[in-house]
């Protein structure tokens, strides 16, 4: 799949501008805060939400807040070559899409129409940031895959939820709130074992494609390394198909800890407290990495993103790479530019000068959100 044309009007700094884009390369380049990654998170926010997850009152310029805000995507896939069209409206403070001229309820519905990866430099905070960053992460990649995980994961933060609620508000009676746990408890396993499967299927291919990719980055001189640690069972190696040993083993997590939670009022073991750690050359990279370190294996595990799609769908993702080349050494640099022909992408950047080695494409220059094409 591939975007044919872009416009936008009167998103976040962008006036208007109209693209027609190439099937292969587009390049954006300026200096900070001219409208690059805007004009990035104007495609994600028709796909499905905004990569940023804020409210869409953000988009509306902030010295008009009346402005009629709107972004037209148009698409096409690679074999019946039709063409589609997103049409993404706000006006006065509601929100239309279309998509091929039909209403749909909200964006949300449009995840995975057009099958995409973005990069951005928040993504940095995988590596060495908070546990629910990584967490999230490995749920949106399974989502991508299967809307079914969604539905996994939402029945358990709810009964999640819900059984946080009985140990705020216990009364120091244990057999009493364990009575009342029994039910939730009995959600949190099921629901906790699927979307643990869910997790694993797709993290399974990641640690082995990030690594690969990872090493090729480094000209193999450094390898890279990924565990997933489940506050439940203890190891990523599970068993799937003896799901009543799971179910049972689940259960006991989350009722051996009552004593402890009741005093702390909340829920000690589940996948809401699961993790997964990186390693380079066996050292832990949250701890260790350089930056150059840990932007390389932030794209590693987005190019693998890439690749599951690939596989799973056959189809190629647009790629999104917003300031990916900052901090990327020579050799680094020469991969990502010279790895990345099966799909289209969008590369933004600061200096054309990273991009000397790469060529055809089309070439904007982005300036207090207008976009001139050079080339």
């Amino acid at each position: 799949m591939y975007i044919t044309k872009l416009y936008i009007r009167n998103f976040r700094n962008i006036g208007e501008a109209e693209l027609e884009l190439d099937k292969n390369l587009n390049i954006f380049v300026g200096r900070n805060a001219q409208g690059k990654t805007n004009l990035c998170e104007a495609v994600s926010v028709c796909l499905g939400g905004s990569f940023r997850r804020v409210r869409f009152s953000q988009y509306i310029p902030a010295d008009d807040p009346k402005a009629e805000v709107r972004v037209k995507l148009f698409f096409r896939d690679d074999i019946t070559e039709r063409e589609n069209i997103i049409d993404y409206t706000i006006s006065k403070n509601c929100v239309s899409v279309k998509y091929n001229s039909i209403k749909m309820k909200d964006a949300a519905e449009l995840y995975g129409v057009l099958k995409y990866v973005v990069f951005i430099p928040e993504h940095l905070n995988l590596i060495k940031g908070a546990p629910e960053l990584r967490r999230d992460y490995l749920d949106d990649v399974a989502l991508m895959q299967t809307k079914t995980h969604l539905k996994k994961l939402s029945r358990y933060n709810k009964g999640l939820k819900q059984r946080n609620n009985i140990l705020s508000f216990n009364n120091g009676d244990t057999r009493g709130v364990a009575a009342q746990l029994a039910a939730w408890n009995e959600v949190l396993a099921a629901e906790g074992i699927n979307v643990t499967y869910g997790r694993l299927k797709y993290f399974t291919f990641l640690k082995k494609c990030a690594g690969d990719i990872y090493s090729d980055l480094t000209d193999g001189a450094e390898k890279l390394s990924m565990e997933y640690i489940s506050s439940v069972f203890k190891t990523e190696s599970i068993d799937f198909d003896n799901i009543d040993e799971l179910y049972k083993k689940y259960l006991s997590e989350l009722e051996k800890n009552l004593e402890t939670e009741m005093k702390l009022h909340y829920t000690l073991a589940g996948i809401h407290r699961d993790d997964v750690n990186f390693y380079i050359n066996g050292m832990a990279a949250r701890d260790f990495a350089s930056q150059g370190q840990v932007r390389s294996v932030a794209l590693a595990l987005k190019l693998s993103e890439a690749e599951i799609i690939r596989r799973k769908n056959k189809t190629d993702p647009v790629i999104i790479l917003d300031d990916i080349l900052s901090e990327l050494d020579c050799v680094r640099r020469d991969f990502v530019i010279h790895n990345i022909e099966k799909s289209q992408v969008f590369i933004t950047c600061c200096n054309i000068d990273d991009l000397s080695s790469m060529s055809g494409g089309k070439v904007w220059t982005a300036d207090g959100g207008v976009f001139t094409e050079m080339r």
